[in-house]
């Protein structure tokens, strides 16, 4: 049996902990990792006692992008269309790794553990996408028609991503800066509160200097416990090309299925 992972599932834990919605108890094999749906959450989702108003500080920084726009929509930051990174999350005590490489047109996500590959491949029109398991030599195939590799937002941006304004919030407060995989980052505190206004759940977030993606997220219950975390291990942006980066399928035993709409 494959290696259930819930990379995805980390957003459901936290609209669960920290706005007091319903847990999500779906999860995810390592080929949902990347969809064409934009992120529809991010930190921004912890509420505020006063919702609207904004945390005055002179020494908090600005985002990088004079609107936060690159913070705001992921898919118009140029550094993404080439990189390499490596993080860590943390779910329930189990923590796990992924390597993620991407280039124009091609994407593509390894767990370090399972050695499992989520493979995308712009072919004309569509995408190729394998679900592969190079252990035993077998893996899924779809085809994702009518859809751009641009479109993809991939696992880590699921989990990165930062809606504009988040600085300003009444309840983030900056923290100073420090160090996440050699990148500098500013580190904020972001809190919860119930309806009556008493403290349910903090975070400690560090937001990457350069690129305004949350490098570093702990979430915090009031007990003191880590519910989820993850980390940037490193990034590498450029050098990577459709060469360097592709997979051979050859040798598979692939087992067709339907692609995602």
């Amino acid at each position: 049996m494959k290696k259930r992972i819930t990379v995805l599932s980390l957003l459901f834990c936290l609209l669960f902990i920290l706005s007091s919605c319903k847990e999500d108890d779906r999860t995810f094999h390592i080929n949902e990792y990347a969809t064409t749906d934009p992120p529809k959450e991010s930190l921004t989702i912890l509420p505020s006692r006063e919702p609207g108003s904004t945390f005055s500080s002179s020494e908090t920084p600005v985002l990088p992008g004079s609107d936060e726009s690159a913070v705001a929509n992921p898919s118009t930051s140029s550094w993404q269309s080439n990189y390499t990174l490596t993080y860590a999350f943390t779910e329930n005590g189990e923590r796990s790794e992924l390597t993620e490489t991407r280039c124009d047109g091609l994407y593509s996500a390894k767990d370090l553990a399972s050695g499992t590959i989520s493979y995308f491949r712009q072919e004309g029109e569509n995408i190729d996408s394998y679900v592969l398991n190079p252990s035993a030599m077998t893996g899924n195939h779809a085809i994702i028609e009518g859809k751009n590799l641009q479109d993809i937002t991939t696992g880590f941006m699921k989990i990165a991503y930062l809606a504009p304004g988040f600085s300003t919030l009444s309840n983030v407060e900056y923290q100073g800066t420090e160090s996440v995989a050699g990148r500098p980052a500013a580190k904020y505190t972001q809190s919860a509160y119930d309806s009556t206004g008493l403290l349910t759940a903090y975070a400690f977030v560090w937001v990457d200097s350069e690129y305004g993606f949350a490098s570093k997220c702990m979430v915090y219950n009031l007990s003191g416990a880590v519910n989820t975390s993850w980390e940037l291990l490193s990034l590498e942006v450029g050098g990577v090309s459709l060469d360097s980066a592709a997979i051979s399928t050859e040798g598979y035993e692939l087992q067709e299925v339907t692609g995602n709409e």
